[in-house]
């Protein structure tokens, strides 16, 4: 009996490589600055932005997401 596995095509970015070193570059700037005004952001926080540096999500879904969060918490 042959056992059928169902692959999933490997997806490609969205964005390319440049836009998600852009958006890596940024989110850095803005974590380093927060943290100058006493502001830390979470393993929560930080995976909803990672989403956003590899062009999962984008700027309308990290607003609606942190919103989310913040509202639990």
């Amino acid at each position: 009996m042959a056992v059928i596995t169902e692959t999933k095509p490997e997806t490609k970015p969205k964005i390319s490589t440049a836009e998600m070193e852009r958006r890596r570059g940024a989110l850095r700037y803005a974590v380093s600055h927060n943290r100058i005004e006493g502001q830390f952001l979470d393993a929560e926080g930080a995976a909803i932005f990672e989403e956003y540096v590899r062009g999962e999500i984008d700027e309308s879904e990290i607003e609606q997401r942190l919103h989310a969060l913040h509202c639990r918490l």
